[in-house]
């Protein structure tokens, strides 16, 4: 299933910055309370690139050892059939353009038997037919079908660790990035680093079949191809390295280009666009992003000039096409120490082992690529998992007091707190709310309780029990959680709120949910019903719920759950304030008997709770009824008069 969320503004808000998701002044994952923790983990994770730009010979040939033992395990023969079928159509094009031409000509030039030299053209014919059709029917038979099941399988395995990983892994971007890259990128990883190794072995064999030639003729041949392998590796690690920061620093410039230019393409943006003069800002944006592109790129052109023009005059100019041909001629007619066959053979000998060099190189240039690539995948794939894989030793208890005992949370690297010493305790029946201003810790507050992050300080228990001793599976079970930025998918409507395969026997208590989510008179007019995709990617026939619509069948997930806790982040924000009202009426009385978290910008949907939470800079700042707290006449006395002002007395009434 294709996630999509809920509200269509968002779904490529996210690539331009953000922009579109706090046009309303709400955010997401990216509220201002993980602003400081993100800021220190970006500056650790600069210095973990800069120290992958730096990767040593040793660790990428771990890498990619890494990467083929990885490819190995999925599938033995794919790799190792590749290889050999490189290997033998290397081995046998070094053999036919060396040793044997040597034969036929040597037998034309002796007056040998025309006979003989015809069986020997027809053996070696059939021997190379065989060798050619054996390889095209391993790459075409084995390979290529065999790559398509392990790149599934590789993917697969991927996808399943991304939905194990840590939820600060995914709110992070710059660590999150490099899970990305792997997953998009593990495809054309594998392809590589089996082409690389295979072209690299076979290069080997070709070369050692010609070298073999070269050493029975005259060794001294030999140091021509040699001399320019030494001097080509040389200059192309060089013209590499700087290809590589070239690539990087175009990577960094090129995302301003490329956000001025995709807003234009964006339907979000084209109201915005049309109606004011943003798009000469956007164009300028664009013109100087693509002559500071320009700047680097020249800056670097000057530098990898030199090292080209000395790769082509001593590796091509000098060594392929004049030290070589000249040498043999000095040898055939002035030395007169060899014959027509040996010149002809040797010159194959040394152009085939000098097309093998490159060959080496360039392959050690994707071996490079591969190294590099490989450490994103070798961090995701070896990434241990924390709170996601905790098995836990203590049954989850029946109690389901949920207590917070001194809790405080700060990210990783962080000095900044975004909650700090935050006690507090919800029973059986209680209905908690959560307010305050964007940024002030609600949102976190609920991962800790769901265990998506682990307290810094401090514990909270479940019946009595620490939550981190609990099966976190079998933990979460045991709640039931609407957030703000839910997602919609590209499935069903009905799996959509079963959240799951669903059985024919569930269609009932689904439609029944989607009526208490005041849904019920959207249901009835789909002409597939619960069927209909929600999605019009890969269906003709499906559909796209409005922002509104889209909260209800999110909304109508709780009303299916058997849960002992209800967290309610917001979920009903794009609704009309009388729609949301009457809406967590309704998940309230749902929710009966059961704890309730609830947390809302608009007060009239708290107002009716047990007790209230007003949170302030991560702090509880005050706590009481919702009577205590306008008595009280502090922050939230003040913010619920703005608000009944705003929206009226109706709704505010009760």
């Amino acid at each position: 299933m294709r996630a999509k969320n809920g509200r269509e503004t968002r779904k490529s808000g996210k690539a331009g910055n953000g922009q579109a998701e706090q046009g309303n002044g709400k955010t997401g994952s990216g509220t201002t309370e993980q602003k400081d923790g993100k800021t220190a983990i970006r500056k650790a994770r600069k210095r973990e690139k800069k120290q992958e730009e730096k990767l040593g010979m040793k660790r990428l040939i771990s890498n990619v050892w890494y990467v083929m033992r990885y490819i190995y395990a999925h599938d033995k023969k794919m790799a190792l059939s590749y290889i050999a079928a490189q290997c033998a159509s290397a081995g046998a094009n070094a053999y036919l353009s060396t040793f044997l031409l040597k034969e036929i000509i040597q037998v034309l030039t002796q007056g040998a038997d025309v006979a003989a030299l015809v069986r020997l053209l027809v053996i070696w014919l059939v021997i190379y037919s065989v060798v050619q059709l054996g390889i095209y029917i391993t790459l075409e038979n084995v390979f290529y079908i065999r790559l398509v099941k392990v790149s599934g399988g590789i993917q697969r395995e991927l996808m399943e660790k991304a939905g194990r990983i840590d939820l600060i892994c995914y709110d992070l971007p710059e660590y999150y990035d490099d899970f990305v890259v792997a997953a998009s990128q593990s495809e054309g990883m594998i392809t590589k680093a089996v082409m690389c190794i295979a072209n690299i072995a076979s290069c080997m064999l070709a070369m050692l079949i010609a070298g073999a030639m070269i050493v029975t003729i005259n060794p001294v041949v030999a140091l021509f191809p040699a001399i320019g392998f030494l001097i080509n590796i040389i200059t192309r690690f060089i013209i590499t390295k700087l290809e590589f920061q070239y690539e990087l620093e175009k990577a960094k410039i090129g995302r301003k280009a490329d956000y001025s230019r995709r807003v234009f393409y964006q339907p979000e943006y084209a109201k915005e666009i049309k109606l004011s003069g943003i798009e000469e800002a956007l164009i300028a944006q664009y013109d100087e992003a693509v002559a500071e592109e320009r700047k680097m790129a020249l800056r670097y052109s000057l530098k990898i000039i030199p090292p080209t023009l000395i790769n082509w005059i001593c590796v091509y100019t000098v060594c392929q096409f004049y030290a070589v041909p000249v040498y043999l001629a000095y040898l055939a007619v002035v030395k007169k120490k060899i014959g027509l066959g040996e010149v002809a053979s040797l010159r194959n000998a040394t152009n085939d082992i000098k097309s093998r060099l490159d060959g080496v190189n360039y392959a050690l240039v994707d071996f490079q690529r591969v190294g590099q690539y490989a450490e994103k995948f070798r961090r995701f794939v070896d990434y241990e998992i924390g709170i996601e894989g905790c098995a836990g030793s203590v049954a989850v208890p029946e109690d389901c007091t949920l207590e917070l005992k001194h809790v405080s949370f700060k990210y990783k690297d962080s000095e900044a707190y975004v909650l700090k010493d935050v006690s507090m305790t919800v029973r059986k029946g209680e209905k908690l709310a959560l307010v305050g201003e964007n940024g002030a810790g609600k949102t976190t507050l609920i991962k800790l309780i769901m265990r998506l992050y682990d307290v810094t300080e401090g514990c909270i228990t479940y019946g009595g029990v620490d939550i981190r001793k609990l099966d976190i599976r079998e933990y979460r079970r045991k709640l039931g959680a609407i957030f703000q930025d839910f997602q919609i998918y590209g499935a069903t409507l009905a799996e959509n709120v079963k959240m799951d395969v669903v059985e024919q026997e569930e269609r009932t208590d689904i439609r029944r949910a989607l009526e208490r989510a005041d849904f019920g008179e959207r249901l009835a007019k789909l002409e597939n019903g619960l069927e209909t995709e929600l999605t019009r990617e890969f269906s003709d026939n499906g559909i796209m719920l409005s922002g509104g619509e889209s909260q209800k069948a999110a909304i109508a997930r709780m009303f299916l759950r058997d849960m002992r806790i209800a967290i309610l982040d917001e979920p009903s924000s794009a609704l009309d304030p009388i729609a949301e009202y009457r809406l967590n009426s309704s998940m309230l009385e749902h929710a009966s008997g059961q704890a309730v978290i609830l947390i809302s910008h608009r007060l009239s949907t708290t107002k009716d709770a047990d007790r209230i939470l007003l949170l302030e800079h991560g702090v509880i700042a005050e706590s009481g009824t919702h009577t205590e707290l306008i008595a009280r006449g502090g922050t939230y006395a003040d913010m619920w008069k703005v608000q009944a002002e705003k929206y009226g007395k109706e709704i505010f009434a009760g």
